[in-house]
């Protein structure tokens, strides 16, 4: 049951987290502008950002024509531009003694970083309920109950550790505030431009996955390593408010005067204790959480298939459970080539080799009704199994006749290499 909760709510909090931290700083910069302006821009990207990945959900739900790796590309573009377009624009207010109200492209900038933020990693947040109840036989059960409660509370906690976020660093002063945020977005950048290269290698855009795997794989296969560096970027938030001494009593101020300074100290102690117990948290689910979610899974074995003639026949009765099925095949020259089974709908069959263009032949398993890469945890949409793209297992040719499903002996030959 609690494994159920977290393989949900640590997903939920990784992708939460990598938007609301960096927004939860600029919203405390804001602070810093009496006049309301920067803040105003902050909040239109947050309310376009909400909108536009409603409205992709949406129409990508409704008719399937969003191509997912192309909207993600396009946006994680912009999101880069408006990143250091911000970080210029406030290194140039820092250097030039401006404050952000009279600097209007720092603004704009924010709302485009806030925007691209929220379009990138709000799509997966408002699709996950929907596909969770689309996808699933019976709502009115305890596994779903379970996993609803672990999609709430990972977005409880990144929401709080936010707020906390929020309070304590617009207890600093401005500069320390950008430096901070300075910090944040460098490591945002780094995981975007990952994806971007990924993006472009997979549909060999001036680069093929070949040249790229042995470069970006292991970053690829260890991003939640770029969520460890932002949660240690936002730890130096309550360490710099705690290190703050307890002020001594100015001269010339009375009793009461006095007792508002130490309230104000008070204050920052609570939240930077708020804040260190909220960071210390998510990286405490992020690693024994994800440990323990990860443990004991069983492993569909592969079934051994040898070919009738030029092809390879499988009965249908065999792979129409609705669960994972492996199959390895041994080639001429010895290799084994694995592919996995899994029926979707009616006569529809999702049919792909044990491996990807991303992440190799490490292959899939399947974990509470879902199919999952090995290597890097990503969950298969079931429905997307046997097209192109992303972490999906590679298609596979197939068709179904008198009962069985064939698969070409040489379609399996021609992947060979991939498993050796």
């Amino acid at each position: 049951m609690l494994q159920s909760i977290l393989q949900n709510m640590i997903p939920t909090m990784q992708n939460l987290a990598i938007a609301l931290i960096p927004l939860a700083i600029l919203l405390a910069l804001a602070s810093k502008d009496q006049s309301g302006a920067f803040k105003k821009w902050i909040w239109r990207g947050i309310k376009w950002g909400i909108l536009g990945a409603a409205f992709i959900a949406t129409v990508k739900l409704g008719t399937k024509a969003v191509k997912r790796e192309v909207y993600e590309g396009l946006v994680l573009v912009l999101g880069l531009i408006g990143e250091m377009s911000l970080l210029g624009f406030l290194w140039w207010n820092v250097r030039q003694g401006v404050s952000l109200d009279k600097y209007k492209l720092a603004g704009g900038a924010s709302c485009i970083v806030a925007a691209a933020l929220l379009l990138y990693h709000g799509l997966d947040f408002i699709l996950f309920p929907i596909e969770m109840i689309t996808f699933t036989n019976e709502i009115i059960s305890l596994e779903f109950l379970m996993k609803m409660i672990g999609f709430l509370l990972g977005g409880l906690l990144t929401w709080l550790t936010g707020l906390a976020i929020i309070r304590a660093a617009s207890l600093l002063s401005t500069q320390r505030i950008i430096a901070i945020l300075a910090a944040q977005l460098l490591v945002v950048m780094a995981k975007q431009a990952l994806i971007i290269v990924q993006i472009m290698a997979v549909r060999k855009i001036f680069l093929t996955t070949k040249q790229m795997t042995p470069i970006i794989g292991p970053l690829i296969n260890h991003q939640v390593w770029f969520l460890y560096a932002l949660l240690a970027v936002t730890l130096l938030l309550p360490v710099v408010l705690m290190l703050q001494s307890k002020p001594e009593k100015p001269i010339g101020l009375n009793p009461a005067q006095y007792r508002k300074i130490l309230m104000q100290t008070r204050k920052k102690m609570r939240w930077s204790g708020a804040l260190a117990l909220g960071v210390c948290t998510m990286f405490l689910v992020s690693t024994v959480g994800m440990a323990y979610a990860d443990e004991k899974v069983e492993i569909v074995p592969a079934v051994a298939v040898v070919a009738e003639g030029e092809q390879v026949r499988i009965p249908l009765e065999k792979v129409d459970d609705g669960h994972l099925h492996r199959f390895s095949y041994r080639s001429t020259t010895g290799e084994t080539v694995r592919f996995i089974v899994i029926k979707k709908s009616g006569s529809a069959y999702g049919v792909g080799l044990d491996a990807c263009e991303i992440c190799g032949p490490t292959g899939y398993f399947e974990r509470d009704n879902q199919v999952v890469c090995m290597l890097c945890d990503v969950v298969m949409n079931t429905a997307t199994i046997g097209f192109k793209g992303g972490c999906n297992p590679i298609p596979l040719e197939y068709k179904v006749d008198q009962g069985k499903m064939i698969v070409p002996a040489q379609a399996l030959e021609q992947e060979k290499n991939r498993f050796k």
